[in-house]
């Protein structure tokens, strides 16, 4: 007896095949859809408490639900915005409880790690500072990959080795995080402890970011992060543990912690965080003496910097496993995708099944699955 073929044929076949094409099309193109975002589209809003005063201002498309973590860690959550008039209103959910960084004051040898591995990329590749660079906006190669740089070099002075990645993700539009996702995702696989995306603002006030460290001119830094991703509560204590650090060593040098919708693309790892040195009204040379600050905080919210009760307060690298998880699930997303194309080309389950092995062989170069080139059918 001949296997069962399950084929469709005539008007019906047809109108099924295009079902199952447009089915296909949707699983394909929904992840691209869930981690475009955009961060000025929306323009610059002023961010109210219960009183009516202004608490800080937000470029972008703030959304009900966000949550701000202000310097003095007075803690809100966005409720209401008015597009028109560019307010967001917010209630206050009391103080937010930084995570204990006691053990910085111990007098105790510094940690001899093995290995200290992170990771730099630049999503909006063309943000620039007009003090500086002439311009906010520089299409090909932005102002922004200067500070990446230079907090690149600062880090690795700390023994860090820095993966870091150049790559244009232009232009800057609600695309820009899926373009850059394929990076961060690379970045992700080399095993680092943590990914950092290096922005700058885009509010038109530059002292809200002026500030002084060490009696040095430098810019604050604002930390933001994804909350629509699994890793979210992880990002979310990730950036607290930085502020706590950045706020007992250098105090003025973060801004504050903006947890916004969207993933950012957060979702790859549980130590990420979006960094927004300054605004594009900053002076970039405060800009670039702020990664040295910012440097020795990462360094220290990472990797303890002490022994002993440091390693309390610090998730080590080896559970950071969210990288993997997020990339697999992109994987299984495709293979479904592939597999339901061929089948509605094909309108056979054993022949949609040749297809996509013939196409996951030639895709690995035959290290998976056979050897590339190799005719099943």
């Amino acid at each position: 007896m001949k296997p069962y073929a399950f084929r469709f044929g005539g008007e019906e076949g047809n109108k099924m095949k295009k079902k199952i094409l447009l089915i296909s099309l949707l699983i394909l193109v929904l992840p691209l859809c869930v981690f475009a975002e955009s961060e000025e589209e929306g323009g610059v809003y002023r961010l109210l408490d219960e009183n009516g005063e202004t608490v800080t201002w937000y470029a972008g498309s703030p959304e009900t639900g966000d949550e701000y973590i202000a310097g003095d860690n007075r803690h809100y959550r966005l409720i209401q915005i008015d597009e028109k008039a560019k307010l967001a209103r917010m209630e206050s959910l009391g103080s937010f409880t930084l995570p204990d960084v006691s053990w910085l004051d111990e007098e105790t040898q510094p940690v001899s790690a093995a290995k200290k591995s992170v990771a730099l990329y630049c999503t909006h590749s063309d943000e620039s500072y007009e003090p500086g660079d002439g311009k906010s906006s520089i299409e090909k190669r932005g102002g922004i990959y200067d500070v990446a740089e230079s907090l690149k070099a600062a880090l690795e002075r700390k023994g860090i080795t820095v993966h870091y990645s150049d790559e244009n993700h232009y232009p800057h539009d609600a695309g820009a995080y899926r373009r850059s996702r394929a990076t961060a995702a690379s970045l992700a696989e080399e095993g680092v402890d943590a990914i950092f995306d290096v922005h700058r603002d885009g509010i038109p006030d530059a002292a809200q970011y002026e500030s002084r460290v060490k009696g040095e001119d430098v810019t604050k830094v604002r930390l933001l992060v994804g909350r629509q991703n699994q890793n979210a509560d992880a990002n979310k204590q990730f950036a607290a543990q930085i502020k706590a650090v950045a706020d007992k060593l250098y105090p003025g040098l973060v801004k504050d912690i903006y947890m916004g919708k969207g993933s950012y693309n957060q979702d790859l790892m549980s130590q990420a965080v979006l960094l927004e040195f300054g605004t594009h009204k900053s002076d970039k040379n405060e800009v670039l003496a702020s990664t040295a600050y910012m440097a020795d905080v990462l360094n220290r919210a990472l990797y303890g910097g002490v022994s002993g009760a440091a390693g309390k307060d610090t998730k080590p690298a080896a559970e950071n496993s969210g990288g993997w998880t997020g990339i697999s699930w992109l994987a299984v997303i495709g293979l479904g995708g592939l597999f339901l194309y061929a089948f509605a080309a094909s309108g056979s389950l054993k022949t949609a099944g040749h297809k996509m092995k013939r196409s996951f062989q030639e895709m690995t170069g035959g290290l998976l699955g056979g050897r590339s080139g190799r005719h099943d059918e």
